[in-house]
């Protein structure tokens, strides 16, 4: 039966140019993502800096997952972090324009908010590029993506610095808080700010299960770019 999501995987796989195309949209996708992040990065300490910018991170780390793969050397933690991470949080970033859709989808914010529910479905998508690399990753890997994840989310929620006198938090929406807090309405922002957070530690834990499960019924070896996966 034709597979249209192991079609695509082959496709790029089976030429350069558009495996080069791939690392091109995650380079200035993630140029984007940290420039969109910039405010938030010059208000928070230089040694929080690394949990901060969620989405831009996993595009990051996908242009060296396809790299040491274009290179006959992927590495099965890098690639299994990198997978969750573009999954989880492209689909996180979905689910919160929309939850939040009283701010993004406001008449000023509409257009771009479009563009980037858009945009992070594509990077959830992506994550299909790294399967048929952590098919046979070990117990090692998936449990230091774990510990990773768990300790973002926990970072994220629970690591509070003061920022002008204000009292602000590492996670995505802490731009959004820090701004509306005082302000008139914000007690029904406030509770679906607090909200994200058994959100954010639930889609961690799903997402870890459902690329571990997806990657073991993985059907194709990839041997190396530019040469079309072998049916196993």
């Amino acid at each position: 039966m034709f597979n249209p999501v192991k079609f695509v995987v082959d496709l790029v796989y089976g030429d350069k140019r558009l495996l080069a195309l791939i690392i091109l949209i995650n380079v200035i996708g993630s140029a984007f993502g940290f420039y969109y992040y910039w405010d938030q990065l010059m208000m928070t300490p230089w040694y929080y800096w690394l949990f901060v910018p969620d989405c831009p991170l996993y595009t990051f780390f996908m242009i060296f997952a396809l790299l040491f793969i274009a290179m006959g050397k992927p590495n099965d933690t890098f690639n299994v972090i990198t997978a969750v991470g573009l999954a989880m949080y492209g689909a996180w970033t979905m689910f919160v324009l929309i939850y939040f859709g009283e701010v993004y989808f406001a008449p000023e914010n509409a257009l771009m908010s479009s563009a980037l529910w858009i945009s992070h479905c594509g990077m959830a998508l992506e994550s299909i590029f790294l399967l048929p690399y952590i098919k046979k990753a070990g117990i090692f890997s998936w449990m230091t993506a774990c510990a990773w994840f768990l300790l973002q989310d926990f970072m994220d929620y629970f690591v509070p610095f003061t920022y002008n006198g204000g009292v602000m938090r590492l996670h995505p929406l802490a731009l959004m808080e820090y701004y509306t807090r005082g302000m008139s309405g914000f007690s029904f922002l406030e509770a679906k700010l607090g909200s994200m957070m058994y959100i954010t530690f639930a889609m961690t834990l799903i997402f870890i299960v459902l690329i571990y499960a997806v990657s073991r019924k993985w059907a194709l070896t990839v041997k190396e770019p530019g040469v079309s996966p072998e049916k196993t």
